[in-house]
């Protein structure tokens, strides 16, 4: 019997691309479209016009893709939600049923057991040939996935249907033998193992990947163990009697829950094993990692009687005893402090090597003031203004020299003078009353507006066109005015959206006296199609148009772009294999995609790692449990060698090797001659660097770094902010209020940097190299357009005007290796730039020097003037010596790591892409999209769950049918949301029917209301829907009288049900998922509580009128 579970129309409109399926193409009229396409001809009839104003692109190409008609035919004999995704305009219900194809609808199947598992999602006709891509679901005979497949795409049928012989179609899809995509990695293996242990709790003991090389019987998998403390093994710190300290003694045996990870690499003792012990809260009391047999590394963490964090202790502290005395060294070098009001809320918090800094609030719990040490030395507040919504509309500079504690009892009485705690908007001044704290304002940084156009000197005005205006812009930034740090001039940025909420046209004013106009088009499904950009400087403009194709599932195929009347090039074309993963990327083609300037074909392993890119300039190849040059077989993800040459042919190579906490110990090239060999404190602050047989010794105070010597010399001195004020070539440096540099002097140069207030630079001016301004991607030198950046390098503006493309070939890094463009004298391409790096960014020697790129090294800019550092955007880094000067303003992400190393000092591995913290995260595998996933969608939910502060009445005795009406028209609703997190893959191995118990998306999603889970307990099962009890709750036993509930009730009554929930469906450990699956189910719950709340409100609200 068919049993289909639910089919969720998912109808998204607005505006679109008109294409041809068949080869020929006629309109009638203009519909708005950003682009009209065919493959043969396209024939516009009489009365056809496109309104002034409009950008449209019309072409013909014979490479346009034809797509087939979907032919899906879901097997009936099976449980399963059908989910349609139109990305053409014009459905209806009236031609709902009508064939399309896979063009312009995405369908996608989920199919489930008896008990509400998933048993496979199919992405029906998803793979770049039109194949059906299979995800494959199996379980052991405990209801656990203790095998997690790879996708795979079908050779055969492609109509959606279930697929009986799934476990045998992906080991033949991924066979050496009969695999029939070259460019997917072949292997026997393509599943990952999980060993649970033999207990209720089916806690993972050992977790491996994809690959013959990272299976059970391998040795390199994930190993976790479990346990308690023993006496004397971890050290219980204690607040002293005035909260500024802390002493330590020892937790008593058995006191807390221990789990030792042992990564792939680990194959017997301690090293390199990684233990944390959490408290009966759940709070981490100690981290401990292992560099040798002998030496631990521990990360301690102290707690008040609240369970608020006070203190972290890194492993650079040994001592039992310390306080916040100035005479204790080990407090202001490494120690990580915290301190809170009676509302538990952050007034203090302490960076090793920083000052102190201060955080004042309003009663509404919202930032008012905060200041770090340079601005209480300068008497300085940085302040922040709300709306009535709790929108940010201010911020900037307060001068006082009062105490936080004296700001906090003004704000308050303001508050109460004032009558409210937010400003109301106006159309004078600066758009908003001047009524809240504080009035008086030295230097405003932004001012934001919302839901309007009639703020003050709006000089773009209103909204024309199609362009949404008046109630169609309420919750949405209209405008910004944003200030140019040291002149006071405030430049402004007006954003127009369509109907839909999505950006159509933004203008805004640069600081070189000009404006930038960008008018975007969409896709149907929101996908940016065109983006049109007009740079006007002193009456000159440049235009510069960039248009994006898709393929039918939303994947980039092409990207073109076209300055001012040149003809348009095309950028790049991408290719896929058949999951999805990027095969090739062309760049540099003509306008029809032809004769392009290279080529580069990419390949990776079963586990996701690049492993090597191929073309004619640059080609690289990089190992890692399968090293062929001698290095150590590195299993966890560390690269243990990378090979690359100047053409196909692979002629050079670095050999790598790591210590057991996966630091660079030495980078030897013996082909090129470039070597870096490391020893690290235990901070990791580099102690010691030989570069090509030359040492560089550091000597530090707590992780600043005093003085370097050997093969350089210098010194470092630091302002209250940690930032270092002079350096090892004797420069001498201020900063503004970002930390960001704003002048150096020294060796007979000043150079001088302009950022506006969010941080980006606008204009660096040195004795040396005169003038440089940077306007959103466009760069002059000394007054005169020099590039434009684009997505594959940069168009460099030649004597007449024209532009002329160079292209950056990269390695896995970003690090650019080859600057290549076409010699429009030659027709020829050439190389331009060849550059190879040591390990830690350091530029190697261009001998000789082709061209003049300086973007560089993680494509980041290099300072000449300041010695090859360069400027990641929120710091600069100095590869000469492998460190930054400025203290990470993510610090507290990585608190047993010193606050100035670079990519967790594994620079072969890890990038920084904005100078605040590596990319990408410790222990990251794409296995683990599944934690990414939750972790995006909590985020998501938490806009959506704030607590109502109405209450909550029921009137008569029929209100109790009302809500339970409510509810049950929200079932649909909540099962979208648990949709959602299904359709991105989070098949997390619960054999719950997640939505139907919790409340919350969690894992078997989709299963009919009113369905238990066998293995968690027959949770629920006479009540039903979580949702159901909180109506019987709310309204059940009180249908006979009219009361008043709090809302703190309802949500104390709910919680105590769903914490109930969340023990019975997770009593354990779930690869480490157990924290954030509990943390989505609690949002989960809140989403529930919200939508009841909200619901019941308007039925008991109607009740009440009636």
């Amino acid at each position: 019997m068919k049993r289909p579970l639910l089919s969720t129309l998912l109808t998204l409109l607005t505006l679109s691309t008109v294409s041809a399926q068949n080869t020929d193409l006629t309109l009638d009229s203009y519909s708005g479209q950003s682009q009209i396409k065919a493959q043969g001809s396209i024939t516009l009839k009489p009365g056809f016009h496109i309104p002034s104003g409009s950008t449209v692109r019309i072409y013909t190409s014979s490479s346009l893709q034809t797509h087939p008609v979907l032919q899906t035919q879901p097997s009936g004999n099976q449980n399963y939600i059908l989910t349609r995704t139109f990305r053409k305009a014009g459905v209806t219900l009236a031609n709902l049923s009508q064939s399309r194809t896979v063009e312009e609808e995405n369908q996608s199947i989920q199919y489930f057991d008896g008990l509400g598992r998933p048993l496979q999602s199919i992405q029906v006709m998803a793979s770049p040939t039109h194949k059906d891509i299979v995800q494959h679901i199996e379980y052991d005979g405990f209801g656990r996935e203790s095998k997690k497949y790879l996708p795979y795409a079908t050779s055969g049928s492609m109509d959606g249907s279930f697929k009986p012989t799934a476990g045998v179609d992906v080991m033949n899809f991924y066979s050496p033998t009969s695999g029939w995509d070259a460019a997917v990695r072949k292997t026997g293996y393509p599943y990952a193992e999980t060993r649970f242990e033999n207990s209720p709790l089916n806690r993972v003991q050992a977790q491996g990947s994809p690959g013959e090389a990272w299976q059970l019987s391998s040795g390199h998998t994930v190993r976790t163990d479990y346990g308690t403390n023993a006496a004397n093994d971890v050290k219980l710190w204690q607040l002293n009697a005035s909260e500024n300290g802390a002493t330590a003694t020892y937790y008593q045996p058995g006191r807390l829950y221990k789990t030792t990870i042992k990564d792939e690499n680990w194959s017997s003792g301690k090293s390199g094993t990684v233990e944390e012990y959490k408290d009966f809260d759940g709070r981490v009391v100690l981290k401990r990692v292992w560099e040798t047999e002998s030496k631990k590394l521990e990360t301690h963490y102290v707690y008040d009687d609240f369970g608020d964090l006070c203190y972290v202790i890194p492993p650079a502290v040994t001592v039992n005893t310390f306080s916040e005395d100035a005479a204790d060294p080990s407090y202001d070098a490494y120690i990580y402090g915290y301190k809170y009001d009676g509302r538990r809320r952050l007034t203090e918090k302490k960076i090793p090597g920083k000052g102190k800094e201060e955080l004042v609030y309003n009663n509404n719990d919202q930032l008012v003031l905060s200041r770090d040490a340079n601005r209480r030395a300068a008497g300085e507040w940085l302040f922040s203004k709300y709306d009535a919504f709790g929108r940010v509309i201010m911020t900037g500079i307060y001068t006082s020299t009062e105490s936080a504690a004296t700001l906090t009892a003004q704000i308050n009485s303001n508050g109460q003078t004032a009558g409210r705690l937010w400003e109301n908007p106006t159309t004078t001044d600066q758009g908003y009353t001047n009524a809240v704290f504080p009035t008086t304002i030295a230097y405003y940084h932004t001012i934001h507006y919302y839901d309007r156009y009639d703020f003050p000197e709006n000089s773009f005005g209103t909204p024309t066109g199609n362009q949404a205006s008046g109630a169609q812009v309420k919750t949405l930034l209209t405008g910004t005015k944003t200030t140019t740090l040291g002149t006071g001039t405030m430049l402004l940025t007006t954003h127009y959206y369509d109907d839909y909420g999505r950006i159509i046209q933004s203008k805004s004013q640069n600081h070189i006296g000009g404006t930038d106009i960008t008018d975007n088009s969409y896709s149907f499904t929101g996908e940016l199609e065109s983006s049109t950009r007009r740079h006007t400087v002193n009456g000159q403009t440049t235009t510069i148009t960039t248009t994006n194709e898709y393929d039918h599932t939303g994947r980039l195929v092409n990207s073109r772009q076209q300055i001012n009347s040149q003809p348009e090039v095309t950028l790049l074309v991408n290719s896929y294999n058949e999951i999805g993963q990027l095969k090739t990327k062309t760049v540099g083609a003509d306008q029809q995609g032809n004769n392009p300037v290279n080529t580069t074909d990419y390949r990776y392993n079963e586990r996701g790692w690049m492993t090597s890119t191929t073309s004619p300039h640059f080609s690289q190849q990089l190992s890692y449990q399968d090293p062929v040059k001698g290095a150590a077989a590195q299993w966890n993800g560390n690269i243990s060698e990378q090979q690359w040459g100047q053409t196909t042919t692979l002629n050079q190579h670095f050999v790598y090797s790591y210590d057991k906490l996966n630091r660079l110990t030495n980078g030897s090239s013996p082909t090129s001659g470039m070597s870096e060999i490391l020893n690290y404190d235990d901070m990791g602050n580099i102690t010691q660097l030989t570069r090509d047989g030359s040492g560089i010794s550091y000597s530090y105070t707590g992780n600043r770094l005093n003085t370097v010597s050997g093969l350089i010399h210098g010194s470092y001195s630091y302002d209250e902010n940690g930032n270092a004020k002079t350096d090892r070539m004797g420069m001498n440096l201020s900063y503004n209020h970002l930390n960001l540099p704003q002048q150096v002097t020294g060796a007979g140069n000043t150079i001088t940097y302009l950022y506006d207030a969010a941080g980006n630079k606008l204009r660096k001016t040195a004795n040396t190299s005169g003038q440089r301004d940077y306007t959103g991607g466009i760069e002059y030198q000394n007054g005169v357009i020099e590039l434009i950046h684009t997505a594959e390098g940069v168009a460099y503006r030649n004597a007449n005007g024209t532009y002329t493309y160079r292209y950056n070939l990269t390695d896995h890094l970003g690090n650019v290796r080859a600057t290549i463009y076409r010699n429009p004298g030659t027709n020829a391409v050439e190389v331009l730039q060849r550059d190879d790096y040591y390990p830690f960014g350091l530029q190697k020697s261009p001998n000789p020097v082709y061209g003049n790129n300086k973007y560089l090294y993680n494509g980041k800019e290099k300072q000449e003037e300041l010695g090859g550092q360069l400027d990641y955007g929120a710091r600069f880094y100095d590869p000469v010596i492998g460190r930054w000067n400025v203290v990470d303003s993510l610090a507290e992400k990585g608190r047993r790591f010193s606050p100035y190393i670079y990519g967790f000092n594994n620079p072969i591995r890890f990038v920084d892409p904005d100078g605040n913290w590596p990319w990408p995260p410790l222990n990251y595998n794409p296995l683990s999209r599944i934690q990414n996933v939750i972790s995006n969608k909590i985020a998501d939910f938490q806009t959506t769950t704030n607590k109502a502060v109405d209450k909550v009445a029921a009137t008569t005795k029929t209100i109790g049918k009302d809500v339970q009406n409510v509810v049950y028209d929200n079932k649909s609703s909540l099962l979208s949301q648990a949709k959602a997190f299904q359709e991105v893959g989070d098949n997390v191995a619960l054999t719950g029917a997640g939505m139907a118990i919790v409340g919350a998306p969690i894992a078997g999603v989709g299963a009919a209301p009113g369905v238990t889970v066998a293995a968690a307990g027959e949770l629920v099962s006479k009540t039903g829907l979580l949702i159901e009890v909180a109506v019987e709750v709310i309204a059940g036993d009180n249908k006979n009288a009219a009361i008043t509930v709090a809302n703190e009730s309802m949500y104390e009554t709910l919680g105590a049900i769903g914490a109930k929930a969340i023990d019975q469906l997770l009593p354990g450990p779930k690869v480490g998922l157990d924290k954030q699956l509990k943390q989505a189910t609690q949002q989960g719950l809140g989403l529930v509580e919200y939508m009841m709340k909200n619901n019941t409100d308007k039925t008991l609200d109607k009740y009440k009128n009636k």
